[in-house]
C-alpha cells in the first residue's frame, strides 16, 4: 500500500545532535516531514511554505529575544498553521498558553517517544494534545468570567454550529462530538471549520475563550 504524503513541519530547536536525532525519531514513527531550524536562522522565508501545517517549538531554546521575533514573523504565517510546545517544564502555567495563538499541543520534558508519537497523531486527525490537569486549570480560570448574556454573534450561528460550539466549550473532542450528535467526524470537521471563520478564532483554544465570552450559562442547560 502506497505511504500517504508526509505533512510538512518546522522544528524550531538548537541544531544539535540531540534536535537531530529528535527529529528523525518522529519521522519514522508519525507522518510528517520536519525541517529543523534554529532560531538565530529564523527567517520570513524560512516560514514561507504553502504546505506548512505545524510549527514546533522547543520551549527551553526560545528566549523572550527569539519569541519576540517569532511572534512578529508569525504574523504572516497562515492561521491554520498549528503550533506545538516541546519539552515544557512540568509546572508550565496555564497562562502562557495565552501567548501561543495558535497551539494546539504540550509536550513535557517528561515525554517519552512513544506519547509524543501518539501525540503527534492525534494532533494530525485535529485534536489538541495538552495534559488534563493544564486543561482543567485553564477551563476553571475562565469559568468564573462566563458572560452573563448570550451575545448576537451566537444567535447568527446555525443550530448545528451552535450545538457543536457548545459541546467543544465543554471540551469535547471532535469525536465524542460526532458521538452526540450522530454525524461522522468529517461533518463535524467542516462545521468547525465554517464557524471558526464565523467567530474569527484560528483554533480551539480560541474557541473555547470565545464560548466563555459569548455563550451565557444557560445556553448550557437548555
Amino acid at each position: 500500500m502506497a505511504k500517504l504524503e508526509a505533512h510538512n513541519a518546522i522544528l524550531l530547536a538548537e541544531n544539535n545532535l540531540q534536535s537531530i536525532l529528535l527529529k528523525e525519531s518522529i519521522e519514522q514513527k508519525v507522518n510528517l516531514n520536519i525541517k529543523l531550524i534554529s532560531p538565530e536562522r529564523l527567517s520570513a522565508k524560512s516560514l514561507k511554505n504553502d504546505d506548512l501545517v505545524l510549527i514546533i517549538i522547543d520551549f527551553p531554546t526560545m528566549s523572550k529575544q527569539y519569541i519576540e521575533k517569532y511572534q512578529e514573523l508569525r504574523d504572516d504565517v497562515a492561521s491554520d498553521v498549528h503550533e506545538v510546545l516541546l519539552n515544557t517544564p512540568g509546572d508550565f502555567p496555564h497562562s502562557e498558553m495565552l501567548k501561543w495563538q495558535y497551539l494546539v499541543g504540550i509536550f513535557y520534558t517528561s515525554d517519552t517517544l512513544e506519547k509524543l508519537v501518539a501525540g503527534f497523531n492525534c494532533i494530525l486527525q485535529g485534536e489538541m494534545w495538552m495534559s488534563r490537569k493544564l486543561i482543567y486549570k485553564y477551563i476553571r480560570f475562565y469559568r468564573d468570567r462566563q458572560c452573563a448574556k448570550t451575545s448576537p454573534h451566537y444567535l447568527k450561528l446555525t443550530k448545528r454550529e451552535q450545538q457543536i460550539i457548545k459541546l467543544l466549550g465543554d471540551g469535547a473532542s471532535n469525536t465524542q462530538i460526532a458521538d452526540t450528535l450522530y454525524v461522522s467526524e468529517n461533518t463535524v470537521k467542516a462545521h468547525l471549520h465554517n464557524t471558526f471563520k464565523k467567530i474569527k478564532v484560528k483554533n480551539r483554544l480560541q474557541a473555547l475563550i470565545w464560548v466563555k465570552n459569548n455563550i451565557a450559562t444557560n445556553e448550557f442547560v437548555q
